[in-house]
């Protein structure tokens, strides 16, 4: 951007950034300059991810202390996403839409959580006059961590649900007028079955409806089509539309025959995947008869031996017993601190309290200050954990005090020994039962996940059976 502009008012501004609307004194167009100050909102936000999306943004750029981001407005450009959707839209049409919002949750969804959550808010998207779906990267931040939740699922379904219907998802009520092949999409992301963006898009393109408008060759290819028409509101006196609506209106006679067809290619489609699979079932339960029978008739009486038998054991035979299994011993181990150069304060081991094995780890607060002390750590270079990299991954555990509280667990994902991101959540622990604690996270480009317990006053709190695994 050059430098020949006058700024004409202050938008936004809080501890974090400060957004001005300003208009350059050459053409005369008015854009919007965002500067985020705030070194721990800067460490959320990856500069090239926000270039590659397609987006307002003029210009976009970070300093040593700083992030510009420069944009230009959408509102005569473009309609919002949710004027488009209160209109009258083919079937066609949201199909289109609904396959460009999965393909944005999937284009961000290496971003951190918050970042994912402010891009993808119903208010900031935009339809041009290509078709394209265009977001508003004026982010407004109001704190600077990270969310303790990923909500992109969540919001992917409420947009899809917006795009068929014209109205947003309230108390779980979903709208009558979607199709079921959709509705179970949408049922799929708020309950966050799908591990990735890309698992929905696919179910998309299976659909039976989808391959019906678009045709079957389209369900295994990703490209758009070469032209697409633009969003208009249906025009009945115009015949150059294809007139496919939830509603039951009568269609053109060429069109009809068309549609029977397909719905008869689909129907024998159906009838020969059950045929197929009620074959298969048929046979798979024959062989599982079979080996049930070879295994019982394999069976052999144990051969007795002069040593073995009973009265040649010898008396008091001493039973090896295995070393319990530890579960905090997974993610905590000196040579794990050695390895990412930890030095801070460290949970310690604690025989007298535990859930499983022979101990737990314990956090003791003996002042009033506040005590944070790492309990966990995952080194995604090691072989054995970076599998969890770009992917959710759940941190559960049970944990236990002397006196209730509310503590903090605390996540800080580092890379080249410089801390990249970072959130916390808060957990109620209790003195009198031991708690089960669930925390979700999206783990994006990271060397080591960092995670603490933190807490204020005089205390003293458990942790135990932690475990830390990619959430199926």
């Amino acid at each position: 951007m050059n430098n020949n502009y006058r700024i004409i008012r202050t938008i936004y501004e809080n501890v974090f950034q400060r957004i001005l609307e300003c208009k350059d004194n050459d053409t005369g167009a008015i854009f919007y300059s965002n500067i985020i100050t705030s070194k721990k909102v800067i460490n959320l936000i990856n500069v090239e991810e926000l270039k590659n999306l397609s987006s307002n943004i003029l210009e976009c750029y970070n300093t040593e202390d700083r992030i510009y981001i420069f944009t230009k407005s959408l509102e005569t450009e473009c309609r919002k996403l949710t004027d488009i959707a209160n209109n009258k839209l083919t079937m066609k049409q949201q199909f289109n839409l609904a396959e460009r919002t999965i393909n944005l949750a999937a284009d961000i969804f290496n971003m951190t959580d918050v970042v994912q959550q402010k891009i993808l808010d119903l208010d900031r998207l935009y339809i041009d006059e290509n078709n394209e779906l265009i977001v508003d990267c004026n982010l407004i931040f109001e704190q600077e961590y990270d969310i303790a939740d990923n909500e992109t699922f969540k919001r992917l379904g409420n947009i899809i649900h917006v795009i068929f219907s014209g109205t947003e998802i309230i108390d779980y009520n979903l709208s009558d007028n979607i199709p079921p092949d959709i509705i179970k999409i949408i049922v799929r992301c708020i309950t966050r079955e799908y591990v990735f963006p890309k698992d929905a898009l696919a179910e998309l393109k299976n659909s039976p409806i989808f391959n019906m408008i678009f045709g079957e060759e389209v369900a295994d290819d990703i490209e758009e089509e070469s032209k697409e028409p633009a969003i208009v509101i249906h025009d009945e006196s115009s015949d150059d539309f294809l007139n496919i609506y939830l509603e039951d209106e009568e269609p053109l006679k060429k069109e009809k025959v068309t549609i029977n067809k397909d719905i008869k290619r689909a129907a024998v489609s159906l009838l020969i995947v059950v045929v197929v699979l009620l074959m298969g079932n048929t046979i798979i339960k024959k062989l599982n008869g079979n080996n049930e029978a070879e295994a019982v008739n394999n069976v052999k009486p144990p051969l007795s031996s002069p040593v073995n038998s009973p009265e040649n054991l010898p008396e008091n035979t001493p039973v090896e017993e295995e070393p319990a299994f530890e579960s905090t011993d997974v993610h905590l181990s000196q040579e794990l601190l050695e390895s990412i150069g930890y030095e801070g304060m460290v949970a310690q081991k604690d025989t007298d309290i535990y859930v499983e094995g022979n101990s737990s780890l314990s956090v003791v607060n003996d002042g009033q200050d506040k005590v944070k002390a790492l309990f966990a750590v995952v080194d995604f270079t090691n072989e054995e954990y970076n599998y969890m990299l770009m992917r959710q991954i759940g941190i559960s555990g049970k944990i236990k005090s002397k006196n209730d509280i509310q503590a903090q667990i605390v996540f800080e994902a580092y890379k080249d020994e410089v801390i990249r991101s970072n959130f916390h959540t808060l957990v109620n622990v209790y003195d009198d039962i031991w708690s089960q604690f669930t925390v979700p996270i999206n783990v994006t480009d990271a060397d080591v996940l960092r995670i603490y317990l933190e807490y204020e006053g005089e205390n003293k709190v458990w942790i135990d059976s932690l475990l830390i695994d990619v959430i199926k």
